[in-house]
């Protein structure tokens, strides 16, 4: 957010968007909510017309993978309508108004918050890849350490796994996707995105020797780190300059 590239990116052309999700923000507003939030909006603040906003991470996972229409779902649009507005707001409270600032410093408490509940489950992820790595065959673990091409035994197994912890996250989810149609539906949801995210962040450790004795803030990075993987890889089953119209 406060990348000196992020601003030659926005200034080098009016086509040229910064998508952002709630767990951006969310690292904008925790800690020091009134000193962080406007440093990290800074940059996106001068080229408003140029962000989109998108829904939060729990409404996107509840979208069905249809291609046609794929980012416009995931798009909060009046946010993104508004955000020059927000921006606006954002200055009147660097400048003093008390009223916004209470308002920043609610926002930052929950963001607080959310990042506690992952810390709380961080520590519980080595053991996890431990597991993992325990279901691989010694050539299987060779190629991952190796980074060599995967044997057939192991390309099921990341399939198989991949698709099993899909399912069991559109299980336990409160909002899954109300249906899903075929295998391209599937691979576009939110869940199997991240489910391939999660198991190749999984592989990296794996291919470093573990996660023992790793702290659990660190766990917990990576935990966002991955959720920002799997926004990235979303399909572009829509030129990005279609959304000039909401912007």
């Amino acid at each position: 957010m406060q990348s000196e590239s992020l601003r030659s990116y926005l200034s080098a052309s009016e086509g040229n968007y910064a998508v952002l999700n709630e767990y951006a923000a969310m690292e904008a507003y925790k800690g020091n909510t009134l000193a962080s939030i406007f440093r990290s909006m800074e940059i996106v603040c001068q080229y408003p017309r140029q962000i989109i906003v998108l829904k939060t991470t729990g409404r996107i996972c509840s979208l069905v993978g249809r291609a046609q229409g794929l980012q416009r779902r995931m798009i909060e649009e009046r946010q993104t309508r508004d955000f020059s507005n927000f921006c606006r707001r954002l200055r009147a409270a660097q400048a003093g108004d008390t009223y916004i600032q209470r308002q920043l410093l609610e926002n930052g408490r929950a963001a607080d918050g959310q990042m506690d509940r992952i810390l709380a489950d961080a520590p519980i992820l080595p053991g996890a890849i431990k597991e993992l790595r325990k279901t691989f065959r010694p050539e299987e673990l060779k190629a991952i350490r190796l980074d060599e091409p995967f044997p057939d035994t192991l390309i099921e197994k990341s399939m198989k796994f991949i698709v099993e912890l899909t399912f069991s996250k559109m299980g336990t989810h409160p909002s899954p996707p109300s249906r899903i149609r075929s295998m391209e539906e599937l691979q576009n949801t939110f869940l199997f995105r991240h489910s391939v995210s999660t198991f190749v962040w999984a592989l990296d450790w794996i291919a470093r020797g573990g996660a023992d004795n790793v702290r659990a803030d660190r766990m917990r990075n990576d935990v966002i780190d991955v959720i920002f993987a799997t926004y990235a890889a979303a399909p572009t089953a829509a030129p990005i300059r279609r959304m000039k119209g909401i912007s």
